[in-house]
Order: structure tokens, then C-alpha cells, then sequence
């Protein structure tokens, strides 16, 4: 929701996977590389555009692939990872489960945090589309499903980009 009279409603939801690319300095998408991709996404930020969801917040660490940077900014900017509304999230999480058991378990994979579930919940719940550098999983099995895939099934219907496809949407271009 708006903080005040002036803030726009959220439209996205972003993943750690896309900020972590965004922190990285291995694609286009990196903010050392393509600055005004960057600044177009901070200012989105900033407006209440785009949200994430506390769950990414917690699997954003300080070592490994996402870095001190992206953790000192993501704890510097804390009011856009959303708390867990448990009651509307947890029934599309427990609805999500049927279906697709494994990815809302994290493939059985031990993990203290796991944000994917949490952020197709979010969206159904907002109404938003999540931003990802995921990408979809060609296989039939449900089991071996990954985040895009699970919001391209009817019962969700979240629309699930990437970076590239957030500029190509928004229109944006850079020189």
C-alpha cells in the first residue's frame, strides 16, 4: 500500500536472483556496467513501484554470490521487503503446495530461507508481477518447476519478467 497521498501503488516485486545481477559485475545488467538501467530501477524503487518481499531480504547474505555491497543496501533499504501477510500468503502457499510440493520445499534442498513461494504469494495478493532472472523450466514435471513456471500456471496467472524484458516493457533505452 501507498505510505501517503502521493505514492504510487506497487507493480512489481523483485527477486534476489535479479538483484544480484544488478550487484554483480558479470551481465549488462550490473550497475557498474549499465548505470542507467540502475538508475531507473533505484528511482521505481523509490516511487514504491517496485517492492520485494521480507523473505528475499533474509536470503540476501553477506558472503557467497550476493555480496556485501547488495547486503549494506538491502539493509539500508529495508522498507521495500514487505512483511509476511501469513493469513492471505499462507493460503496460496498452502493451495501452491498440491501441486507443486517440491518447489514450495525448495527441490528438499536445506535452506533456512527460501523466498520464491513467498513472492508468487505476494504478487497474487498485490496484484503484481515479479521481476526475475530465473528462467523457465522446459521440463513437464511439475516437481522440476522454477519460479517462472509456477506463475504461468492459470491458478496464479502472474506475469514473471526479467531485466531485459522490465526495459523492453517500461521502454527504456540507454546509450
Amino acid at each position: 500500500m501507498p505510505n501517503d497521498l502521493f505514492s504510487r501503488l506497487a507493480e512489481y516485486s523483485i527477486d534476489s536472483c535479479s538483484l544480484m545481477a544488478i550487484f554483480s559485475d558479470a551481465s549488462w545488467v550490473s550497475k557498474n556496467i549499465n548505470s542507467g538501467l540502475w538508475e531507473r530501477i533505484r528511482k521505481m524503487i523509490a516511487e514504491g513501484i517496485i517492492i520485494s518481499h521480507a523473505e528475499v531480504l533474509a536470503e540476501i547474505k553477506k558472503d557467497g554470490e550476493k555480496g556485501q555491497e547488495l547486503h549494506d543496501w538491502a539493509h539500508a533499504n529495508e522498507r521495500i521487503f514487505k512483511k509476511h501477510d501469513e493469513d492471505a500468503e499462507g493460503r496460496i502457499i498452502r493451495s501452491m503446495s498440491a501441486k507443486y510440493r517440491t518447489f514450495v520445499n525448495n527441490g528438499g534442498k536445506p535452506s533456512e530461507t527460501y523466498a520464491d513461494p513467498w513472492l508468487i504469494a505476494q504478487a497474487k495478493c498485490r496484484r503484481l508481477k515479479i521481476i526475475s532472472e530465473e528462467r523457465r523450466s522446459g521440463n513437464p514435471d511439475p516437481g522440476k518447476h522454477k519460479l517462472p513456471n509456477v506463475c504461468d500456471d492459470p491458478l496464479f496467472n502472474i506475469k514473471c519478467l526479467t531485466l531485459l524484458e522490465l526495459t523492453r516493457e517500461q521502454k527504456w533505452t540507454f546509450q
